[in-house]
């Protein structure tokens, strides 16, 4: 049984449910060591992914077999209004994150539009820590107006109460990174109709692209794309969804050859 052959057995395996390597390695007859450098590899090419208790699941780059229809998001959905954020800004990415993690110290992303030049650094699915950094910034803002306890203290994102009243005065948050900080991301709230923040929406891209001053220049448009109903109900929606059914849209931008 060649390569190809044992990664489509593990497919058809986890494409049924969710299974441990032990399991997946029984129902294949694949011993178990293959199995499991077969499955970090997969992994890594996001033909599978590893939830929180462990199991194997299918990854982003595979639809799970069996999914209904209410499950794929249809033509009309968010993912339509991001990726006209994506040619409306110039942002190599634009992503829809949400909470993750017993303590809602992480984010995950649940869906995203990549420039041709950003493919490779898809993070649908990925949970990533809390960090300091505009995404962060922004779940604390909106978490510290909706919760009395205030923000929870994070090492790494070490922000004061004034901080983050300042960042929902202003409705959106910016930074850079990279080597040389000409890496540009700007982060708006997506909220619900009680005005509860249910996600953030995010644009990155090169400072050449989005400017030195993204927040003031494309700060407005991604509020406006936040509050859409498509991209609220997304969100919503996508709140109790596995990661293994999350789907990624990767296009290039128009008018690009």
């Amino acid at each position: 049984m060649g390569v190809l052959d044992k990664a489509a057995a593990v497919l058809d395996v986890i494409g049924r449910d969710s299974a441990s390597p032990s399991e997946i390695a029984a129902a294949t007859g694949i011993p178990r060591n293959t199995v499991a450098r077969l499955v970090r590899a997969m992994i890594r090419l996001g033909l599978a992914a590893r939830q929180e208790d462990g199991q194997i699941a299918p990854g982003p780059r595979i639809a799970r077999p069996g999914a209904t229809t209410d499950e794929v998001p249809t033509a009309g959905s968010g993912i339509e209004k991001l990726a006209a954020l994506r040619d409306a800004t110039g942002a190599s990415a634009v992503r829809l994150v949400r909470r993750r993690g017993p303590a809602d110290t992480a984010r995950v992303c649940i869906a995203e539009v990549l420039d041709l030049h950003a493919a490779g650094r898809s993070q649908l699915g990925v949970p990533v820590p809390f960090a300091d950094d505009p995404v962060t910034r922004t779940f604390l803002a909106w978490q510290y107006s909706t919760d009395r306890a205030g923000p929870a203290p994070h090492r790494t994102a070490p922000y004061t109460a004034d901080m983050l009243a300042q960042t929902r005065r202003r409705g959106w948050a910016q930074g850079f990174s990279g080597p040389t900080y000409r890496l540009a991301t700007v982060a708006a709230p997506v909220l619900d109709r009680s005005k509860e923040l249910v996600g953030v929406l995010v644009i990155s891209g090169p400072v050449t692209a989005l400017t030195e001053t993204p927040g003031r220049v494309h700060g407005r448009t991604l509020l406006k794309v936040a509050s859409a109903s498509e991209v609220i109900s997304e969100c919503l929606y996508r709140s109790g969804t596995p990661v293994s059914r999350l789907h990624l849209l990767t296009a290039k931008r128009r008018g690009t050859v």
